[in-house]
C-alpha cells in the first residue's frame, strides 16, 4: 500500500484504503479473505506528520492443541510519526517512526501493515480455553473417543530412560 507524498502534505481524514493480502510481505499469516481495510488520517504537526487510524482484517489462526482453524477479526490501531529523512529528531516516544525520503513520490506502508497484523497474533492461539487437544497415540481429537489404551503409561521419553549413560 502506497500513499503519495502529495496526499500526505495536504493531509486527509478518515480515508479508507482497501488492501489485498497478496500485496503484503509474507509473515506466515493466514487470511480468511484477502481484503484488509485501513481507515487512516494524516495531520501535519510542527516538523512531522502524524498518521493514525485503524486496521481491520479477518485472519485464521491454528489452535496449538487440536490444530483446528480459528477465524479471528483483527482491529489494530495505527499510530505512526512520519519524519523527513533529512531531519534529526530526538523524540521520546513509543510510536513507530517512518522516514520520508523526498526522492520517492510515495511512502510504502505494506511492511508496517504486515507487521501490525503479525504482532496481533496471540502467542498460543486456542480454539477454546477448554480444548484438550489431540490423542498423543492416534492423533484423533480427545473430545471424540478413540480406542487407544490410555491406561498404559507410555512416555515419549521411555526409550531414553533405557539408555545407559556413561560418565567419565
Amino acid at each position: 500500500m502506497r500513499i503519495k507524498l502529495s496526499e500526505i502534505y495536504l493531509g486527509f481524514k478518515n480515508k479508507i484504503f482497501k488492501i489485498s493480502s497478496n500485496h503484503l510481505p509474507d509473515r506466515g499469516t493466514l487470511y480468511k479473505n484477502n481484503l484488509i481495510t485501513a481507515k487512516l488520517s494524516v495531520t501535519k504537526e510542527k516538523n512531522y506528520f502524524h498518521l493514525k487510524g485503524g486496521l481491520k482484517a479477518n485472519v485464521k489462526y491454528i489452535c496449538v492443541r487440536c490444530l483446528k482453524n480459528i477465524p479471528c477479526k483483527i482491529d489494530q490501531p495505527i499510530n505512526v510519526l512520519m519524519l523527513p529523512d533529512t531531519e534529526r529528531y530526538n523524540l521520546d516516544t513509543n510510536m513507530d517512526i517512518i522516514k520520508i525520503n523526498e526522492i520517492n513520490d510515495s511512502i510504502d506502508l505494506k511492511h508496517l501493515i504486515a507487521d501490525l497484523i503479525a504482532l496481533s497474533e496471540p502467542l498460543k492461539p486456542l480454539c477454546d480455553e477448554s480444548c484438550i487437544g489431540l490423542c498423543s497415540i492416534c492423533g484423533i481429537e480427545k473430545t471424540t473417543h478413540c480406542s487407544c489404551d490410555t491406561q498404559k503409561d507410555t512416555s515419549a521419553w521411555e526409550k531414553l530412560k533405557e539408555m545407559q549413560i556413561q560418565t567419565s
